[in-house]
């Protein structure tokens, strides 16, 4: 399976009518069109190591075991990787509202009998508590029947898997769904304003070089977060070489055939960011911080967007052998998975999407 692929995977070769052969005006949606015009990001290394903003939530995850559950629940094989997008369906935008409509719930559930306690009002505070219980009830009944039954059909995240090279993804309209290449795709600029405070958001649309079909990812107002979430998606869907080491892709390393290798050779802890404690991840997010002034990021987004060359960094060695500069890494027979009872407490007030 691996050698097979290994024939067809990305080798950082992309062929040349992927970047030229750029279906502009003739595209249906409007999004994709104006996309398509954008700056591309440069195919290859620029930071050198894949550690986003999102490794802290994914170093929680994988101790409460968060992220394990949620590759059961979306079906997700040991190859794939399953990455939210920006909704475009009806669904996503009602999916929205019952998030906030449930979190005013929740305030209402504890602040008003509070409110009217301290008033006196001890019958009023009984009655306001019930009355708002019925409709977290109700929301949390929908969450564990009819949505667990639904969420994987109306999901608009997108599958990104490693054996093959291939993204499942759907359209902008989400009518329909498909798997394509994913050296068929480019990796274009993208920028966001928040609508009340214009703050920008910046990142990457990856979109098909000539169909409708996009993934969006957008982060702080820094070009560098969509360079080094470019450079994850690279990294995961090159069989070539190993994954990066970073929480996110703990799960993966023991599956995958190049990466085990690579681990066996450099004598890698196994399960390595289930074991270090998170004072060391902090370590980590200080260089990557270092790494990002460095980089100077408005320097650099002039140059995406007018076509100059990307500056190139040299990540020191805590990225690729980060288990050398832990101080503590508990034994593998330490390793406790679950949550803590205010954790268990708190998911179950919470809607589970």
């Amino acid at each position: 399976m691996l050698e097979k692929y290994a024939d067809t995977a990305y080798r950082g070769m992309q062929d040349a009518k992927f970047r030229d052969e750029i279906a502009t005006d003739e595209r249906d949606s409007m999004y994709c069109r104006y996309q398509s015009k954008q700056a591309i990001y440069p195919r290859g290394k620029v930071f050198g190591h894949c550690f986003d903003s999102f490794q802290d939530s994914a170093y929680k995850y994988n101790l409460s075991g968060k992220a394990e559950y949620y590759r059961k629940v979306l079906g997700n094989d040991d190859f794939t990787l399953n990455l939210p997008t920006k909704g475009s369906k009806i669904t996503d935008s009602l999916v929205f509202f019952w998030i906030i409509a449930h979190l005013g719930i929740l305030f209402f559930l504890f602040t008003l009998p509070f409110f009217f306690t301290l008033f006196g009002r001890i019958e009023l505070a009984l009655e306001s508590f019930l009355f708002v219980f019925i409709f977290w009830s109700g929301s949390k009944l929908f969450n564990l029947t009819i949505w667990k039954a639904i969420r994987i059909r109306v999901s608009s995240g997108v599958l990104f898997h490693r054996k093959d090279g291939s993204v499942t993804i759907s359209n902008e309209q989400s009518s329909t769904q498909d798997k394509l290449l994913f050296e068929e795709f480019n990796a274009h600029y993208c920028v966001e304003n928040n609508p009340g405070s214009g703050f920008p958001y910046r990142g990457i649309t990856l979109l098909h070089y000539q169909r409708d079909f996009s993934y969006d990812r957008t982060g702080a107002n820094l070009i560098s977060s969509g360079f080094i979430h470019w450079e994850l998606l690279q990294n995961f869907m090159d069989v070539t070489e190993p994954l990066a080491d970073i929480p996110q892709f703990e799960y993966y390393r023991e599956f995958d055939k190049t990466t085990a290798e690579f681990d066996k050779a450099n004598g890698r802890p196994k399960y390595f960011w289930y074991r270090v404690d998170k004072h060391f991840k902090k370590r980590v997010n200080e260089e990557k911080l270092l790494l990002i002034n460095e980089f100077n990021d408005e320097e650099q987004l002039n140059n995406l967007l007018t076509g100059k060359p990307i500056r190139k960094l040299t990540p020191p060695d805590i990225f690729k052998f980060p288990w050398k500069y832990a101080d503590d890494i508990k034994a593998e027979s330490e390793i406790k998975f679950g949550k803590t009872l205010w954790q268990k407490f708190t998911s179950f007030l919470m809607i589970d999407l």
